[in-house]
């Protein structure tokens, strides 16, 4: 048996242990839901429909920042695990279920939250945006634009544009140096949301070329020139098709169907192969 410098054992001293006694801090989670979309020219309807990678905001209807776009989010229940909350979370706000979702990681700023010290566990979650509607009035998709070589990331759709100044440092972590990329100003939309958007798109951006993420913002069937427009967004660069096109080869397989859109010549049809096949 072993006891402390008290003389107890820990039965006794979790009898007599008082949380009250120590300051409060609570936990949520937000998500950074980003989609990606095909937007259409309208001027030339021979032109191909780019690609736009967009994120999913919530009015907030309460204090604080009421009025303001955040990210869903919510607060996690005293027996609730983190990966329940995010599903629970992203269900109840958005209504998409059996989603992609990863642990982004915490942003504890101890100023993110005027209420009281709240620690958010941020998860990056991946759709594809034409199989779901807006989920409320409420809620709206946003083009995001980041160029890493800029210095602005802007948040965009028909009836707002929403900018934010991006400054990049470095710093050493041990005996290497690393970039430390901050908004500057993130106040346009609540809490520290933008600094998340932007460590969502940097986590995207780090994980495109050794990992097969980016096919859960793809339809089932897509072009090979969806795809590579996605890789380019994500990127911020443009890449040489027919190297693409070597490298991808083996993710990808032909469905043995063609786009038939009017005003564009048919292109094949691809699926992942280890996604889901219809």
């Amino acid at each position: 048996m072993h006891i402390d410098k008290d003389g107890l054992t820990e039965e006794q001293f979790l009898a007599r242990y008082n949380s009250s006694d120590f300051d409060r801090i609570s936990l949520c989670v937000d998500a950074v839901i980003f989609g990606v979309y095909a937007k259409a020219d309208t001027e030339n309807y021979r032109k191909s429909d780019e690609q736009k990678i967009t994120v999913l905001l919530v009015r907030r209807t309460e204090h604080p920042f009421i009025g303001k776009w955040a990210l869903p989010g919510g607060f996690v229940g005293v027996a609730e695990p983190l990966e329940e909350t995010a599903e629970r979370v992203v269900k109840s706000k958005t209504g998409m279920d059996n989603i992609y979702l990863e642990q982004l990681g915490t942003f504890g700023d101890t100023q993110r939250d005027p209420r009281m010290r709240i620690v958010s566990t941020a998860y990056l979650s991946l759709v594809d945006k034409c199989s779901y509607s807006t989920p409320s009035a409420n809620a709206a998709w946003f083009d995001v634009v980041f160029e890493l070589n800029g210095d602005l990331l802007v948040l965009s759709n028909k009836d707002e544009k929403i900018s934010f100044s991006v400054k990049t440092n470095e710093r050493q972590n041990g005996k290497v140096t690393a970039e430390n990329i901050q908004v500057q100003d993130g106040s346009a939309i609540a809490f520290d949301h933008a600094q998340i958007i932007l460590q969502g798109l940097l986590r995207l951006r780090g994980k495109i070329d050794y990992t097969d993420i980016v096919f859960n913002l793809l339809p089932n069937k897509f072009t090979i020139s969806q795809l590579q427009q996605i890789y380019e967004i994500i990127l911020g660069h443009k890449l040489l098709s027919p190297v693409f096109r070597r490298k991808l080869a083996d993710k990808i397989k032909a469905v043995g169907e063609f786009t038939h859109e009017k005003g564009h010549r048919p292109s094949q049809l691809f699926s992942y192969k280890g996604g889901l096949f219809l």
